[in-house]
């Protein structure tokens, strides 16, 4: 099933009717107790997010789920690439460095990988992409490739990475992943380009 599609934008709009999606998704799956706490949680977590981002940015937010695995469900936020250049300013400033000195904690990274992703390919050639964090190998020589498993960010393999390498310069982050709402309650995160678009996805197995 797919819910309602909201649209959200940075000043608080349908931030409400978000987490009314939310509720009434929770509902129909007959999620009650912890799980409906999760999937609350996770919808105001994304919305957080949302609230941070600069400039005039708008989305959309829905939840889906496969009628053959509905106990996995995905909440999509997804906005166009498309933007004016203030935004795009603001954007290609905090990126050009390679890292956000900003972006604290698992959702100012996602924030930052966000943004910078809203940039699109257009701008590879005016920015350096360094990896900013552990995981974030989605471009290629040939800049950015389209939305798939083999180019995106995933919050798994961001774990995976700083788990295997937790020397002391990734002190900081393992205890970012251990302390942050989303890295605990969500099974994945992603972040990504589809077409002119980019989107993050969080999946959540509330059968687990």
């Amino acid at each position: 099933m797919v819910t309602k599609k909201v649209y959200v934008s940075n000043n608080g709009q349908g931030y409400d009717e978000v987490l009314s999606e939310a509720e009434k998704y929770a509902e129909y799956r007959n999620l009650t107790g912890r799980k409906k706490i999760h999937i609350r949680l996770l919808a105001e977590e994304l919305m957080g997010m949302v609230e941070t981002i600069a400039g005039n940015f708008y989305s959309y937010f829905w939840i889906e789920d496969d009628d053959d695995k509905p106990e996995i469900y995905r909440l999509h936020l997804k906005a166009n690439v498309n933007m004016d250049g203030q935004i795009r300013d603001v954007f290609l400033d905090a990126s050009t460095s390679g890292k956000n000195a900003a972006a604290k904690g698992i959702m100012g990274k996602l924030r930052d990988i966000f943004q910078t992703y809203m940039i699109g390919f257009k701008d590879t050639d005016n920015v350096s992409y360094s990896e900013p964090y552990p995981g974030y190998s989605c471009f290629t020589e040939y800049g950015l490739e389209p939305f798939s498993s083999s180019n995106l960010w995933t919050l798994s393999r961001y774990k995976e990475n700083v788990s295997k390498n937790k020397d002391e310069r990734n002190l900081e982050d393992w205890d970012e992943l251990e302390k942050s709402i989303i890295a605990n309650l969500a099974d994945d995160v992603s972040v990504g380009i589809e077409g002119d678009s980019v989107e993050m996805i969080i999946t959540k197995n509330s059968a687990e």
